[in-house]
């Protein structure tokens, strides 16, 4: 979809995960580790400013999800993680899971879509992903059995396809993005989304996630573009702090996951922690 502030020179693409509840509980207060997607590039980084090199996906991806323990879907459970292609193949875009995330990254594709889904989250009862093609924002619930639509929502939000969407679970509500205004939104289901404030600078591509309580987000700044800013949101007045700052940004789509600390992953299933050195 062509953002409003790059005068169509790229497409936003929104990632978004909900983490799972294996991992949420178990995690102690510690570091906090980060995946973004850029197109095919994946980049991962930390909460205390170490970013590694990208490494090179097969395929161009604008979605990362973390399948939160107890849900199951066609060739994922609770542990994996699940990307969103960002292009059609005859009129479908592909589902992938993400083996090994921490090495090689490989996608295999376990279905795929009606639509371009261009921000994909867990709620309590299933899956829900942003239509990244609709104005206002969209939201579409998705069938866990073949990733149909099963019901869809308009969020108020003028904005064609952006929009990182989070769910918060102590709150019963969905967080998203709305680019053009900079802002923090939440939102419910049946209702119009309400401003939560400002994040503090302009952005285009976003992703976001909640653990433990926390609103972690990948955000793509105006200025310098060419980078990608991880960090925590103050979910009462909407402002973003930088934690890490990836480079060689070319804004083709965001995906984004934040994973607990360390010992949460091994009961999760999931070896994501590599060595990492500060840029």
């Amino acid at each position: 979809m062509p953002p409003i502030k790059e005068r169509q020179m790229h497409r936003i693409h929104v990632g978004v995960v909900a983490l799972s509840a294996v991992a949420v509980a178990s995690a102690s207060a510690g570091v906090v580790q980060f995946m973004a997607s850029d197109g095919n590039k994946l980049f991962r980084a930390d909460s205390t400013g170490n970013v590694d090199a990208p490494i090179t996906l097969s395929a161009h991806i604008q979605s990362l999800t973390f399948v939160p323990g107890g849900f199951s879907i066609p060739g994922a459970g609770g542990g994996n993680i699940v990307a969103c292609a960002a292009d059609p193949v005859a009129g479908k875009w592909a589902v992938y899971r993400v083996d090994d995330p921490a090495g090689a990254a490989t996608l295999v594709k376990i279905g795929e879509t009606s639509f371009s889904v261009g921000s994909l989250a867990f709620g309590t009862d299933g899956m829900y992903g942003v239509d990244a093609s609709a104005s206002p924002i969209r939201v579409r619930k998705l069938s866990s059995t073949d990733f149909s639509i099963t019901q869809s929502w308009s969020t108020g939000v003028n904005v064609t396809g952006g929009g990182g969407l989070a769910f918060d679970r102590t709150n019963d509500r969905f967080l998203l993005t709305d680019y053009p205004n900079n802002r923090l939104m939440s939102w419910i289901p049946g209702n119009n989304a309400t401003n939560i404030g400002a994040v503090g600078f302009g952005f285009l591509n976003n992703g976001l996630e909640f653990i433990q309580g926390d609103l972690y987000g990948a955000l793509r700044p105006d200025s310098p573009n060419n980078t990608l800013r991880f960090g925590k949101f103050d979910t009462s007045t909407g402002a973003f702090t930088t934690l890490a700052t990836a480079t060689g940004i070319l804004g083709n789509g965001t995906g984004f996951v934040a994973i607990p600390a360390p010992g949460a992953l091994a009961l999760a299933g999931l070896a994501l922690v590599a060595p990492r050195r500060r840029r």
